[in-house]
């Protein structure tokens, strides 16, 4: 390494407890990552871990000794992984986290069983966002004008006092909705102490709906809050709660522990699920209705008007929705549901999803009340499963706080000033208001961005974005509960937070972000110290959530509002004959496009298609036969004079007339692991059709080729193989046996055992396939990122795979998805062909891989009838950055290039607590081995452990009559065993669907 990059490193280390008041940074003196030494890694890994106190990781705390490595710190043991509480925002909320550190490095976020919003699990966006930390292409600095500058200069630059007088508004902030509670005291100081400011508030898929749903039936503002494990029937309209939203891990966890059946006698929650797309939600329902978005608000009216009819309730409020609950044409479905919903009081749960406008929640809420009350009127009952909360989100709360009245400004030339704290609007702003010509009207323009984005590259004056493990920080959970920000390792490069900007345009040169949160959440003296320090180790604020409210549901209200709706012509109407449905969704993977940059996203197969690497139009098999396309052709969509092209996939189970659009992709050189990665949807996006567009015409682009799709799974029929093994709760109660699965004899002795018996069961009925498990293991495992053409060629390397099978009709088929890995046969077919005796069988049950024996002859690959087993072709791992190794698990090899790849059950957890239980003489309890799978998943489908205990929790999961093994009848007794899927249909609507459609 160069002097110049240790005298860098040196400083960085000395300067660390300085933050703003010493020197600034220079992003022109940091040496290229390529050339960090192991030695100058370690001294400041060594200085982050120093920095960390006990318990809490710490890196803008008040001054204090660094410490040279050679004096490890108390809490610190190299190998041994310290585990540190944080936050992280989602979609304007907090998700509670627990991340592993090594030596100051953190190498894996799982989740904290203590916050509201995770319960211990962790989706994809919190496990994806540590390898965001170290993505390499992240900006770095400040940047004005093509050069980078101090702090300083930035901060004498738009202080209260430079620059004279403004006229008020002059100086506009953009920012997304946030509920941290530091953010929210920042934005009212700026309100209150300086006239020139004004705020404003855009997310491309913001849902103000939900609560503007609840003040228009009550007259009160307030945030609805489902409880799944109070419901025992459900029903979601176009929504997916169990898949995407701030809540979503809570809400799956909720909603398992109403599904989980181990015996005839067990009792089990129902779902229906209207919706126009396959989603996770509705992977996971009894009873999936497949109807376009438009179509929602007809069904809920009909639904509401016979419950209300049937009650003798509301008869002003019926007379308003029977014209509207006119178009639903299918009243046995609607008479089933309403009497289920009704025969539940107290125990019924209506869910409208965030993409309905507010008019239909209302209707939602009005329907909650009446089967919470059978007189209806009251709404967030205490016991019932709808909750209301205060909404502590910082969003537009009037007309003039939203983004087209900050257009219209820049383009009059009012603003001088346009700080823009972290969105895209140039990148996913409606495509009528043209953000970028506006934005070009503006004199000072400043973006903070962690790339240098569509928005960023247009702004004079770029700030990086400090990575939220970077910083310090605040947030409260979708319930209310406050959680802290904590950093876990001291900045890469040189970076800001939102805090800081704020602070900066209050006069604040030096903002310590570390004593302002310190001041707000605890008290001065020993005993605040001590609840400093408990707030960090806990990672939620006690007692913090907000109180649950009730309201009274205004039936007049709502009628009022539906029949205006009505008259305007504000409620989404079915397309025109020429004309075809587009519903616009965030995406599985990369969401709106912020998570574009993260190859594990973008590899992830979508849960729904099996997509990598792209985007399509989702089209029904109906719908593709009348417009002549098949999978893979393009698509041209028009509105007006605005056009796009897209290839179509047909997708089983798609709304006939309805398509569906993902965002974030189609992205440039400026995000370069997206770089030429699907097509940008956004041109045919304006703001009448944020989310639904009903006057799209759609015809086929004959003269481009087929477009060729990454996907990992081809084919999704069983063609009646029992690979995946279903049951309604009556064949459950009908017949209690055990399932048939039995293998052939075999002329191998059985192994001997040694020790705990490892084994894993997956629960079908409550897994959603949502892939969290997936991330969790390429995480864990090292596994590495191959590209869109190694998929393709069917190279993928994710050791966890989730397989959906769908059963019935192409049009209303009904899916389960099966998570399937190595499942650690005890007779193995893999082990008796392989030539160097790579594969091997271990004493405690697993099916290990012994790397440096193994030649490549994927002899055993060939023979594995679960085709579970990887090949690295390619040295996957050799063009890795520097900073993307620094993710990597120290306990997990890294393989080189020709050499099988396969789950091990996570055996480096394995033998982590066997060296524990040892040193402490004492034998392994039982769930003490987590693999990362296992702790990752949102519904708790995966249980690990010893089998041969038969009080252990996955002894007694296996122990039902349910339970099977996949492909047992071929004698490789496998160690992993599934309970079959169980569905609880409504017996009125139930049908003989078990033929398949080739």
């Amino acid at each position: 390494m160069s002097r110049e990059g240790v005298d860098y490193w040196r400083s960085l280390v000395e300067r660390r407890g300085e933050g703003a008041t010493g020197p600034a940074w220079r992003t022109d003196e940091i040496p290229p990552l390529g050339g960090l030494s192991r030695r100058a890694f370690l001294r400041l890994a060594g200085a982050s871990a120093a920095l960390a106190g006990v318990g809490t990781a710490c890196f803008e705390s008040p001054g204090e000794t660094i410490l040279p490595y050679v004096d490890r710190p108390p809490e610190t043991t190299p190998g041994v992984a310290t585990a540190y509480a944080t936050s992280l925002e989602h979609e304007g909320f907090g998700v509670g986290v627990v991340v592993e550190s090594r030596e100051g490095r953190p190498v894996k976020v799982e989740g904290n069983p203590r916050h509201p919003a995770s319960r211990g699990a962790a989706g994809l966006f919190e496990q994806a966002s540590l390898l965001a930390l170290y993505d390499p292409f992240r900006a770095r600095g400040i940047q004005h004008a093509g050069r980078t500058v101090l702090w300083r200069d930035f901060v004498e630059r738009f202080a209260p006092a430079a620059g004279g007088a403004r006229g008020p508004g002059s100086v506009r902030f953009l920012m997304e909705p946030t509920a941290s509670p530091l953010l929210n005291q920042l934005v009212g100081r700026l309100r209150a102490e300086r006239s020139d400011v004004q705020f404003h508030f855009h997310a491309p898929l913001h849902a103000k709906a939900p609560r503007e749903g609840v003040r228009i039936a009550t007259g009160r503002w307030l945030q609805p809050l489902p409880d799944f494990a109070r419901a025992s029937v459900a029903w979601i309209l176009d929504g997916d709660p169990l898949g995407t939203g701030p809540h979503q891990l809570a809400h799956a966890r909720a909603f398992a522990t109403r599904r989980r059946v181990r015996s005839a006698s067990d009792p089990m929650s129902r779902l229906y699920v209207a919706e126009p797309a396959p989603s996770v939600t509705g992977n996971a329902a009894d009873h999936r209705i497949r109807r376009s978005a438009a179509a929602i608000p007809a069904m809920l009216a009909a639904v509401l008007v016979e419950v209300a009819r049937a009650r003798g309730a509301w008869p002003d409020l019926v007379a308003a929705l029977v014209p509207l609950a006119a178009h639903e044409s299918d009243g046995g479905l609607v008479r089933a549901i309403a009497g289920d919903l009704a025969s539940r009081p107290g125990e019924a749960l209506v869910v409208v999803g965030e993409h309905q406008p507010a008019v239909v929640h209302a209707m939602g809420h009005a329907l909650q009340s009446l089967l919470e009350r059978p007189s209806g009127g009251r709404l967030g009952e205490q016991s019932g499963p709808l909750a209301l909360v205060e909404s502590g989100l910082l969003e537009a709360m009037a007309p003039a706080e939203e983004l087209a009245p900050l257009v219209e400004a820049m383009r009059a030339g009012q603003v001088s000033t346009l700080v823009n704290l972290g969105g895209n609007p140039v990148y996913d702003a409606p495509a009528e208001l043209d953000f970028a010509a506006a934005l070009a009207e503006v004199g000072d323009r400043v973006g903070l961005a962690p790339l240098r984005d569509e928005t960023a590259q247009r702004c004079d004056w770029h700030v990086a974005e400090r990575h939220a493990l970077e910083s310090w920080g605040d947030t409260r959970a979708l319930d209310g509960t406050a959680a802290l920000i904590q950093p876990l390792i001291a900045p890469l490069w040189e970076g800001y937070t939102r805090a800081d900007l704020l602070a900066a345009f209050l006069g604040d040169a030096a903002p310590d972000v570390h004593a302002r949160l310190r001041g707000r959440w605890a008290d001065v003296g020993d005993a605040g110290d001590a609840r400093w320090r408990s707030l960090l180790a806990e990672g939620v604020v006690p007692d913090s959530a907000s109180a649950a409210r009730s309201a009274d549901v205004d039936p007049a209200r709502v009628a009022d509002a539906v029949a205006k709706a009505i008259a305007e012509s504000r409620l989404p109407a079915p397309p025109a004959p020429d004309r075809i449905e587009v519903v616009f969704r965030r995406d599985a993977r990369v969401h709106d496009g912020r998570h574009a940059d993260n190859p594990w996203l973008q590899e992830l197969p979508d849960p729904i298609t099996k997509l990598t690497w792209d985007d399509a139009a989702w089209i029904a098999p109906a719908t593709a036969r009348t417009l002549g396309v098949d999978t893979g052709d393009w698509l041209r969509l028009r509105r007006g004079d605005r056009s796009i092209e897209i290839p179509a996939l047909v997708v089983p189970g798609q709304a006939e007339r309805s398509l569906l659009l993902s965002l974030g992709y189609g992205r440039g050189a400026m995000v370069p692991v997206a770089e030429g990665v699907g097509v940008d949807v956004g041109p045919i996006r304006t703001s009448d059709a944020g989310r639904l567009a009903t006057d799209v015409v759609v015809e086929r682009v004959t003269e481009r080729s087929p477009h060729a799709f990454a996907v990992t799974q081809t084919h999704f029929r069983l063609h009646g193989r029992d690979v995946v093994r279903e049951r309604t709760r009556g064949d459950l109660l009908e017949r209690p046996g055990p399932e048939a699965d039995a293998g052939r004899a075999s002329l191998y002795a059985p192994p001997t055992p040694g020790g705990p018996q490892w084994g894993m069961t997956i629960d079908q009925t409550v897994c959603t396939g949502c892939s969290a498990c997936v991330v969790a293991c390429q995480a864990e495992n090292n596994i590495p990122v191959v590209g869109r053409e190694a998929v393709s060629n069917g190279r993928e390397m994710h050791w966890l795979r989730i397989d959906r099978y769908l059963r019935g009709s192409e049009e209303e088929p009904a899916s389960v998805s099966q998570p399937m890995a190595c499942q650690h046969c005890e007779m193995a077919p893999c082990e008796y062909v392989c030539p160097v005796e790579a594969t091997v069988h271990s004493d405690d049950g697993l099916n290990e891989m012994v790397y440096n024996r193994c030649v490549g002859t994927r002899f055993c690959s060939n023979n594995c009838p679960y085709k579970v087993r990887r090949f690295n072709w390619f040295e996957f791992n050799g063009d890795v950055p520097e900073t993307r190794r620094m993710q990597f698990n120290p306990d997990v090899t890294v393989r080189a290039r020709g050499v099988m790849e396969k789950c091990t059950y996570c055996v480096q957890r394995i033998r982590r607590a066997e060296i524990r239980a040892r040193g402490e003489g004492r034998p392994l309890r039982d769930g003490e081995v987590v693999t990362a799978c296992q702790q990752a998943c949102p519904t708790g489908a995966i249980v690990f452990g010893s089998i041969d205990d038969p009080d252990s929790a996955v002894a007694r999961a296996r122990d039902v009559p349910h339970a099977y093994g996949v492909l047992a009848e071929l004698g490789t007794r496998p160690r992993t065993r599934y309970l079959a899927r169980i569905r609880n249909p409504n017996p009125v609507l139930e049908a003989d669907d078990d033929a398949e459609t080739p």
